[in-house]
């Protein structure tokens, strides 16, 4: 593929998504509901626990930083904490926001001022100088755990093996957690020890299951859309690669099996 077909099909890309997200907004009719995850059901219900006990939710984007190479885990986290801020807008604590990356703190501050209407949100930025898979940014972390009290920690963004030392000590205090890393290590350590899970691409749709309406939510149906295609095209390659070796495998083998699997496939989709 030259360059030129490239660029064409980015372009072709970039407006087939946008026409998708206006579509999945405004057709409210045939909409389908969202594809559940587990992990953040207990959002809702830590919000209302912040607000009724007065305690401050913790979130922390680990050492996602921007410029790096997870700038994208930690522009997913702002928005996704940017939303759980807005649904425990009514308490008097604000949030409290931890993150060992230098750059992150401008964006984790505007997070908190978009998010938090009251104001007082400019000591409630926490940054600790110690870079990544830290024990001392688990450490500090740790503290904070201790002398705030937070009602619940929301881990969303680059961890490492520290991310046990918060999640256990969140965890003796009888804190709720939810975690997600874009590192192996901290991604395995959260689905051992974390009340809640994301996994991989999850943490970019969370936004969109934390707001019920407006703009976020198609997002998350536009990626779900483009994740289903995209594992389509693979099978059919998958498909397509064995015919042309296997000289048992003819095509009329590979429709057949193609035609099966995607209606299983969307016999499952309007099931569930």
């Amino acid at each position: 593929m030259d360059k030129t077909t490239l660029q064409a099909v980015s372009a072709l890309f970039v407006l087939a998504t946008v026409a998708l997200i206006y579509v999945a907004r405004y057709v409210h009719a045939r909409r389908r509901t969202q594809r559940q995850i587990a992990g953040l059901r207990a959002i809702s219900g830590w919000a209302e626990q912040a607000i009724e006990s007065n305690r401050p939710l913790h979130l922390a984007f680990g050492s996602a930083g921007i410029g790096e190479d997870n700038t994208a885990s930690a522009l997913a986290g702002a928005e996704f904490f940017h939303h759980v801020i807005g649904r425990a807008g009514a308490g008097d604590a604000a949030p409290i926001v931890s993150s060992s990356s230098a750059t992150t703190v401008p964006l984790a501050q505007d997070t908190l001022r978009r998010g938090w209407q009251s104001g007082g949100t400019l000591t409630r930025t926490q940054w600790f100088p110690q870079g990544r898979r830290s024990i001392g940014y688990a450490a500090a972390v740790s503290g904070v755990i201790e002398s705030e009290r937070p009602s619940a920690h929301i881990f969303a963004g680059s961890f490492g093996p520290e991310l046990a030392l918060m999640l256990d000590s969140a965890d003796r205090r009888g804190q709720g957690s939810l975690a997600v890393s874009d590192q192996l290590p901290g991604q395995a350590v959260a689905y051992a020890m974390a009340d809640g899970v994301l996994i991989g691409e999850e943490l970019f749709a969370a936004a969109g299951y934390v707001v019920a309406e407006g703009r976020t939510p198609a997002d998350a149906r536009v990626m779900d859309f483009w994740r289903a295609l995209l594992i389509a095209g693979m099978t059919a390659a998958l498909l397509l690669e064995a015919a042309g070796q296997l000289p048992w495998l003819s095509w009329p083998a590979v429709a057949v099996s193609g035609l099966i699997l995607s209606g299983l496939g969307l016999l499952v989709y309007r099931r569930r």
